[in-house]
C-alpha cells in the first residue's frame, strides 16, 4: 500500500523529551540484549535496538534518575506509516558499565568471525569411481537393467542352493537330542553328595545339577548361590 501526502510518516527521532511519562512495560536490561545491539560510544548519545519494533532508538535522560526510550514510531521517518511503538518511554536499567559492555563487545566479534564458513573443496574421485561412473554413462539405462536382472539371476540361483538339504545330511537313526537343561560336564561326572546350602542366605539346592544351573559358585572352598556369589570379586568365585 504506498504512501499518500494525506497519511501521516514516522518522524525523527529526538534525543532529549521532556516528558514524565514512564511505560508500564519492565524495564529493558543491557545485559539482556546482545552487545552489538546497544551503542554506549558515545555516553550522552546513547541507543539501543528496540525489542518490539527492531529499530536504533536513543535513550533519553541520560544524566537524570530515569533512563528511557524516545518516543518513537515503528518504521523509518518520512518514509514508513506513523505507528507509535508500545515500547516508547520504556525503562533502561543500566546494569552493565561502559568497559563491560566494551569487553562484551569485542568477545561477540571474535566469536563471530570463528564461526565463519571455510571454503569447502570438493573430494576428488577415486580411479575407481571415475571409471565406474564413465562406464555408466557408456552403457546407459538399458545396459544397466540387463546388468541388474544377470545379477538378480545369480542371486536366486544362490538361494535355491543354499536352501538345498544335501542327501544324508540329517541321520536316519540315532539318538534324540534332548530337550531338557544341560549342565557342564564336571558337574555330571561329579558324584551327587545330596543337597546344598548356601553359606551366606541359606538358600539350599537339591542336587549338584541344580546348583551348577542356578549359577552357584564355591568362594573360599564354601559354597554360595549366585546371587549371594555376585556380591564378592569375580576373581574370587569357582564355579562348581
Amino acid at each position: 500500500m504506498s504512501i499518500t501526502a494525506a497519511m501521516p510518516t514516522a518522524k525523527e527521532r529526538p534525543r532529549r523529551t521532556r516528558t514524565k511519562r514512564v511505560s508500564a512495560l519492565s524495564a529493558i536490561k543491557l545485559s539482556q540484549l546482545l552487545p552489538s545491539h546497544i551503542d554506549l560510544r558515545d555516553p550522552l548519545k546513547a541507543v539501543l535496538v528496540c525489542e518490539d519494533c527492531e529499530t536504533w532508538v536513543p535513550i533519553t535522560g541520560m544524566q537524570s534518575k530515569v533512563q528511557k526510550l524516545v518516543p518513537h514510531h515503528t518504521g523509518k521517518a518520512h518514509v514508513a506509516a506513523a505507528l507509535h511503538c508500545r515500547s516508547s518511554n520504556r525503562r533502561v536499567e543500566f546494569d552493565m558499565t561502559i568497559p563491560e559492555w566494551r569487553h562484551a563487545l569485542t568477545d561477540a566479534g571474535t566469536e563471530a568471525s570463528s564461526r565463519q564458513a571455510t571454503a569447502v573443496l570438493p573430494k576428488a574421485f577415486s580411479p575407481q569411481t571415475d571409471r565406474t561412473l564413465r562406464g555408466r554413462s557408456v552403457r546407459g539405462a538399458v545396459g544397466r537393467r540387463a546388468e541388474w536382472a544377470a545379477a538378480l539371476y545369480r542371486v536366486r540361483q544362490a538361494d535355491q542352493r543354499r536352501a538345498a538339504v544335501p542327501q544324508g545330511a540329517q541321520p536316519a537313526e540315532g539318538p534324540e537330542v534332548p530337550l531338557d537343561h544341560m549342565v557342564p560336564r564336571q558337574a555330571a561326572e561329579q558324584p551327587e553328595a545330596g543337597p546344598l546350602t548356601c553359606e551366606r542366605c541359606g538358600a539350599a539346592e537339591s542336587s549338584l545339577t541344580s546348583a551348577v544351573a542356578a549359577g552357584w559358585c564355591r568362594i573360599t572352598r564354601r559354597s554360595h548361590c549366585g546371587r549371594c556369589a555376585e556380591r564378592f570379586p569375580a576373581w574370587t568365585r569357582i564355579p562348581f
